[in-house]
């Protein structure tokens, strides 16, 4: 097929660079004037520019939907995103309780080990979140990431990225363009100032890489839901920041997600291949 001379495959990976220009272009434009004016991310307009960079997962997702499908396609989308029955009952349990329960065994493993003294600190969240502006972050770092994120980089960018790739090449190629948005978090002043840690950022990069694996494998078993990808993205961010994990602990689910992912890669492998025989 071709559309205006160009070859079907040509045009959708113009269409997933142009989503990159548009997720980290847009994004970058509005988090530079904060990193430049050297002052806190959660102060006024900062925080503003801030929220407005964030829309752009969502922003290229739905321009580049709406380019290549027309209204139809964010029809489609919209379905996607809200359609619960998409969802198979066993995948609700793997989107809502992997992560947490990833976190929950390397804290066991922590105390077990004796490595960490305490390696959950709920009572700390609830004291920080007693501050208002701390609260309003919470909610931006749990409920609104999932669903400004994963509308454009699983709607979209992921996707697409499947239409051409193998679930796990799609999901790395997808983590590397995700970390490479996050880059400027470290660079504004007071960014991790309202989460529950300052992260390790050789370690915080590569989870992203491991994680998206894991959102191809279950946006593959859930008839392309996003809804699954908002839940997912919810459930990874709610344990960090609610049961404030020791940096010890963040280490023992790193290791952890990595066994997970490397399972579900191997595992995918030879059902491609229980299939190809």
């Amino acid at each position: 097929m071709t559309d205006g001379g160009l070859p079907a495959r040509l045009r959708e990976s113009l269409g997933l660079w142009g989503y990159v220009v548009i997720y980290l272009g847009w994004a970058w434009a509005f988090w530079g004037v904060i990193i430049v004016s050297g002052r806190s991310v959660w102060t006024f307009p900062n925080v503003v520019l801030f929220y407005l960079g964030s829309l752009s997962p969502a922003l290229g997702g739905v321009l580049m939907i709406r380019r290549a499908d027309g209204m139809s396609g964010l029809r489609e989308l919209l379905d996607r995103i809200s359609d619960v029955g998409r969802i198979p009952p066993r995948w609700y349990v793997v989107v809502l309780l992997l992560y947490p329960a990833l976190t929950v065994v390397a804290a066991g493993i922590a105390a077990l080990t004796g490595t960490s003294t305490q390696p959950l600190d709920p009572v700390s969240t609830f004291e920080r979140l007693s501050n208002p502006l701390s609260l309003f972050a919470f909610f931006g770092f749990t409920l609104g990431a999932g669903l400004v994120e994963e509308t454009g980089s699983t709607g979209y960018f992921l996707d697409r990225l499947m239409t051409i790739w193998s679930p796990v090449a799609a999901g790395l190629i997808s983590g590397v363009v995700w970390a490479s948005w996050h880059v400027p978090f470290f660079l504004m002043e007071g960014y991790f100032s309202q989460a529950s840690i300052e992260p390790i950022v050789w370690r915080y990069f590569a989870t992203f890489v491991f994680l998206e694996t894991l959102y191809a494998w279950i946006y593959d078993n859930t008839e392309r839901s996003v809804l699954a990808a908002v839940l997912f993205h919810l459930m990874i961010n709610l344990p960090g920041e609610v049961l404030a994990p020791s940096q010890t602990v963040r280490w023992y689910t790193f290791y952890l997600l990595i066994l997970v992912t490397v399972v579900v890669a191997v595992w995918r492998r030879r059902d491609a291949i229980d299939v190809l025989g």
